[in-house]
């Protein structure tokens, strides 16, 4: 067994008994909610609305007394109390960072020693101190570049901040480095390694990876099986959002993604809002022990099944088999999150549509979005036209897509603003 299959961050914690977990869970909680109570504006009038006084909630049980706090209502609730909802615990003054998504809905970045919580991520995928990692996320207005940057930094990585695209130079890169350990999508890594292949990089041959996390797209064992034998990289996913940071995470095994100690996770059904049995489809909610941003009940949309059954790693968390879906519309497209309210900025923007609709599909193991314009009466179709309709598009979403001009009978499932065909091997 090499170095890169066992290790952990914090073993002592990863490794805990059912009782301290349990025991660690009630110290959160004990310490979280009168925090954000005292903090948080909106912590307080949520509780204050359902009754509930801090010292009710003592332990995961307790949480059902207090309302959800629905990720969907992020931009409601800041723009009516600007910047962060009521949410946040400290003045935007005292934070390091301030990050936009579309919409656009603000995400802090506290100045606690490890805002995101990644560290156990990686260490679990089999990154070491001393590896050079290039960091393929975004940098701009988003927090995923320095999110995953902050994690390596601190178990002893060296960082090329890569960003997206320029994959000739993202090559040259790989090579000239010695590049040992790679973050972003996993569609991304194909590409990367398809180009080093046309430009003679090779494993043996200028080509070093070995450690690759992967996360805002899903991971087809097809496409890992692949990434372990024609290229020999070890290839690990994690879940996390811009909001929380760090939910799970995969271990060597790779049967399932560790959920994160240092949060509380619960797993709703999304139509009773009770707890869901292993192998049961529900909703992750989280509460979030954070001096800047201390979320309760955060319900984050996204559906997955878990397992409390024991993992050979020794890591003792519950574990993510599989995420298999929004709760509402909103889908991830290329590591992107696009929302029907981003469909519907584009008609308002745009005369002459009548109705637009978004259809995501997937070749090989890269996502593609197409984008079906229904126009308006009057409105004549024209090249002219589909270019102003995708640049628009690209504006909304920060993701470019095929402009197809339709009739409403062509219009499947119309109702849906997003319609997502993709299947998962």
């Amino acid at each position: 067994m090499s170095d890169r299959e066992r290790g952990f961050f914090d073993e002592e914690q990863e490794r805990m008994s059912a009782k301290e977990r349990a025991g660690f869970v009630r110290r959160i909680l004990r310490e979280t909610v009168p925090y954000a109570y005292e903090k948080a504006p909106a912590a307080r009038k949520k509780l204050d609305d359902a009754g509930v006084s801090p010292d009710d909630v003592k332990d995961i049980e307790d949480l059902a007394k207090i309302p959800l706090t629905r990720k969907a209502d992020l931009k409601t609730l800041q723009k009516a109390e600007p910047p962060f909802g009521g949410l946040a615990a400290v003045s935007p003054r005292g934070m390091r960072r301030i990050y936009v998504s579309p919409g656009p809905t603000f995400d802090p970045e506290g100045r606690e020693e490890t805002h995101w919580r990644w560290e156990k991520a990686f260490v679990a995928a089999g990154f070491r101190p001393g590896d050079i990692v290039q960091n393929t996320f975004m940098y701009h207005f988003t927090p995923a570049g320095l999110m995953f940057e902050e994690g390596l930094i601190r178990i002893g990585c060296t960082v090329v901040p890569a960003g997206v695209g320029n994959t000739e130079m993202q090559v040259q890169v790989l090579r000239d480095l010695g590049v040992s350990g790679y973050v972003g999508t996993p569609s991304f890594l194909m590409t990367l390694l398809e180009k080093a292949k046309e430009m003679g990089v090779v494993p043996g041959d200028g080509l070093r990876l070995q450690v690759a996390l992967v996360t805002a797209e899903m991971l087809p064992e097809s496409l890992r099986k692949r990434f372990r034998e024609e290229f020999g990289i070890q290839v690990r996913q994690a879940y996390g959002t811009a909001d929380v940071g760090s939910i799970g995470y995969e271990c060597f095994e790779a049967k399932g993604m560790h959920i994160n100690d240092e949060i509380v996770v619960e797993l709703l059904d999304p139509s009773t809002g009770k707890p869901v049995a292993p192998g049961e489809i529900g909703e992750v909610v989280v509460t979030l022990p954070s001096t800047t941003y201390p979320l309760i009940r955060f319900a984050t949309g996204d559906l997955t099944v878990y397992t409390n059954e024991p993992c050979p790693c020794g890591r003792t968390s519950n574990r993510l088999l599989r995420l298999v879906g929004r709760v509402d519309q909103v889908t991830k497209v290329k590591g992107m999150f696009v929302h029907p309210e981003q469909v519907s900025q584009l008609e308002k923007k745009l005369p002459e549509l009548a109705a637009v609709q978004l259809v995501i599909t997937r070749t090989g193991h890269e996502d593609h979005m197409t984008i079906r314009a229904l126009l308006a009466a009057g409105a004549l179709p024209s090249d002219a036209l589909r270019e102003k309709i995708g640049e628009t598009a690209r504006e909304v979403t920060r993701l470019r897509g095929e402009v197809v001009f339709v009739q409403e009978s062509e219009m499947a499932e119309k109702e849906k603003k997003i319609l997502d065909t993709r299947k998962w091997d």
